[in-house]
């Protein structure tokens, strides 16, 4: 019994390992089959990634070998600009040099110019004011000597007009009386005329105009005179604005102007009452 059943226990178990080793050959066969396929495929992957990869390597290569050259010719243009640069800028520091030597000179030159027109300012200076003190006084002198002769001159014309007044006041009375002389012998002329023509010779007599015994002397003297006071009054304006204005600004010229005028006024009077004097003698 117990053979039996050892017999059948191993023979049980002899069927278990069995089983166990197929399934584990099985297993391994599977694994291997796997293992395999996963290879090729992995290698597959491997070589497609290798070759993309060596392609883009190549592109990438490229692309940086232009961009190295590209770089490197920037590069030598970057150092001709510069060594062109350094030549420029070392230039302009010459030229700047030799300019700040020029202004230097220059502004020492400028300096003692400068020195020099100080001084000329200051000699101009005192020589203005010697002048203008020199000028001052003389202006002073000339105005005082203007005054007076202004002066002088008015009381020469107060005189001249008293004078002249005084000669056309006789000369009127004297034609006066010629005048009541002369129209009464006139009359008498006229009278006896009168006697020819109607008791003579029997014609009709016929008298002048009253109006030729009106002398004209008498409208010449009114309207003289008129004239006269008008022109005192304008000759009086006149001189004493000129006599303001010259005391301010040029009093010698002035002077000298006025001299002038006042001299014509003077002869112009002269010549009038002269000539009212030889109407007074030719009548006489």
């Amino acid at each position: 019994m117990l053979l039996q059943e050892r017999s059948e226990l191993l023979a049980l178990n002899s069927k278990e390992i069995t089983s166990l080793l197929e399934a584990r050959a099985t297993s391994e066969a599977n694994f291997t089959d796997k293992y395999l396929q996963s290879v090729e495929t992995f290698a597959a992957n491997l070589e497609e990634l290798r070759h993309a990869d060596a392609e883009e390597y190549q592109v990438l290569k490229i692309k940086l070998e232009s961009d190295i050259a590209v770089l490197e010719q920037h590069l030598e243009q970057m150092r001709a600009t510069y060594q062109l640069n350094a030549e420029k800028l070392e230039y302009n520091y010459r030229v700047l040099l030799e300019r700040d030597a020029e202004n230097t000179a220059t502004i020492n030159q400028q300096k003692r110019k400068l020195s020099r027109q100080h001084d000329v300012l200051s000699h101009l200076k005192q020589k203005y004011q010697a002048t203008d003190t020199k000028f001052s006084e003389e202006n002073s002198k000339l105005t005082d000597e203007y005054k007076r002769t202004t002066e002088q001159f008015k009381d020469l014309q107060a005189k001249f007009r008293h004078f002249g007044k005084v000669d056309a006041q006789k000369y009127t009375q004297l034609w006066h009386l010629q005048q009541e002389e002369a129209v009464g012998l006139a009359k008498q002329l006229l009278a006896a005329d009168r006697v020819v023509h109607e008791q003579q010779l029997g014609w009709q007599w016929q008298g002048p105009d009253e109006a030729i015994f009106i002398s004209p002397h008498d409208v010449q003297a009114s309207a003289t005179s008129a004239a006269g006071a008008a022109a005192a009054t304008a000759a009086g304006a006149s001189s004493d604005g000129s006599t303001q204005g010259d005391q301010q600004q040029q009093p010698q010229h002035s002077t000298a102007a006025f001299s002038a005028s006042g001299g014509t006024n003077e002869v112009s009077e002269e010549e009038s009452l002269g000539t009212d004097r030889d109407r007074s003698a030719n009548t006489g």
